[in-house]
């Protein structure tokens, strides 16, 4: 389905060659336009049932609509776009629909985007085409940020080769490796008299003192990792969500796609994009996602609506291009040298540094609210 889009300026001129390129372009089929250039029509059409995703327009006809309470998302014509609110009005045609197809994508409302008590746990999903990312080491640091500031975290690895692992917990035993299995295992059983909300997971899973959250031990036979199906990890993914006892949901896969990955891609509410500033990194990156696109568009554009490409082991500045179809860079991590020739673990998890950028992402994704810590149980 098309975003809809009512655009409100006072120069029909300006107006009519844009509707007309939209109508005509590719974006005719990702853009709805509706146009006003009168004030009392703009004011009747938003003040009836109609709810646009996107409403843009000259700050003189958007201001009587915004002081009445307007509830939808809206950018204002500016001269340079310099804001997260304006948008640039003269600009080539094409850079412009783009400009209000990217925030339609931003601004559209997001599975998931609060964290509330008894409506599920907010889903985070950490994917990457390339590895060597440091897309473990990300999402181990946002369980630990999560967890500091009192929420309940579950830090979920899908990996086939579990790199969490160097995460070890004290007092570690032999039996915890079979804790995702026997869930698995339950979960299965459970299905079959359709009982599998009864599954708790608590019995399963292990706290993890210095990553802040729950999680299953790493499992010691990687065949029994391998060989979920997508649809094992979607019920897993819900069945933890759902449990009751957290907040938040970490998810952690394989690099490129696999079963597990389709899976953390549909089934979360965000996803993380981990990006690195080289040039077959870049291009790989562009590479799945432009296969992701050819093999299910609608999909696609379903996972791009609650997705954030982050570029970790920023230096300053980025040297490589991001591919066309990443429409926009919306963040960065740095890059701790430290980590170099890193011979400990703990090292991973206590950069001041890399934490601070870590929390800017937390907030961008949960919002304020979560550093007042009304989680349902709180962790340090």
């Amino acid at each position: 389905m098309p975003y809809t889009v009512v655009l409100a300026v006072s120069e029909p001129e300006y107006l009519e060659p844009l509707l007309h390129y939209v109508h005509a372009s590719e974006y005719g089929s990702k853009l709805r336009m509706v146009g006003f250039t009168k004030p009392e029509a703009f004011l009747a059409y938003m003040n009836g049932e109609n709810r646009p995703d996107l409403v843009v327009g000259d700050r003189e006809l958007l201001s009587p609509w915004l002081e009445g309470g307007g509830i939808c998302s809206w950018r204002v014509l500016g001269l340079s776009g310099g804001t997260p609110q304006e948008v640039a009005k003269y600009q080539p045609l094409p850079a412009l629909c783009e400009d209000m197809l990217q925030a339609c994508f931003r601004e559209k409302a997001r599975p998931g985007s609060t964290v509330q008590k008894g409506e599920g746990a907010v889903t985070i999903g950490f994917v990457s085409a390339v590895g060597g990312s440091g897309k473990t080491t990300a999402a181990a640091n946002m369980a630990k940020q999560l967890g500091g500031l009192g929420l309940s975290v579950f830090y979920l690895n899908l990996e086939a080769m579990n790199s969490s692992a160097v995460f070890s917990r004290p007092d570690r035993k032999a039996e915890d490796a079979q804790g995702l299995p026997r869930l698995l295992y339950e979960m299965k059983a459970a299905q079959e008299t359709k009982s599998v909300e009864a599954v708790p997971i608590g019995p399963f899973a292990v706290s993890h003192p210095a990553m802040k959250c729950d999680w299953f031990e790493p499992v010691l036979n990687r065949n029994e990792i391998l060989q979920l199906s997508k649809t094992d990890v979607l019920g897993l993914i819900e069945r933890i969500a759902c449990a009751g006892g957290y907040d938040v949901v970490i998810a952690d896969t394989d690099t490129g796609m696999n079963e597990r990955t389709a899976a953390v891609i549909e089934g979360c509410g965000h996803l993380i994009w981990m990006l690195l500033d080289d040039r077959i990194h870049m291009y790989k990156s562009g590479e799945q996602l432009a296969f992701l696109e050819r093999s299910d568009p609608e999909a696609f554009d379903a996972a791009m609506g609650k997705s954030r490409f982050i570029v970790n082991r920023f230096v300053g500045s980025l040297a490589n291009t991001p591919p066309g179809i990443i429409r926009e860079i919306d963040g960065v991590l740095p890059y701790i040298p430290s980590w170099k020739q890193n011979h400990n673990e703990e090292l991973l998890l206590s950069s001041p540094i890399f934490q601070r950028d870590i929390l800017k992402l937390c907030r961008a994704l949960l919002g304020e609210d979560l550093v007042k810590g009304n989680g349902v149980k709180a962790y340090g």
